[in-house]
């Protein structure tokens, strides 16, 4: 069971911290979409997927929790 390389993960990181918000959530559709029709007869590219679209809910989460603690400390 294989998925995405240490480079591409830093790739993706890199990429998610500069992108808005409805782009995260956008990508992170579109991988859940490549990684589903991957399912079941291309575990390596499945997985792939699955690791891109971790990456940028990552992303999206962190800010998402950033944003709710600025919020209850004002």
């Amino acid at each position: 069971m294989s998925g995405a390389s240490a480079e591409e993960f830093k790739k993706w990181r890199e990429h998610a911290e500069m992108v808005g918000d409805d782009s995260l959530k956008y990508i992170i559709k579109d991988c859940a979409a490549a990684r589903e029709s991957f399912k079941g007869w291309n575990s390596e590219r499945e997985n792939h997927y699955a690791d891109q679209c971790f990456t940028y809910s990552d992303e999206l989460y962190r800010r998402n929790k950033s944003s709710s603690v600025h919020q209850s400390v004002q």
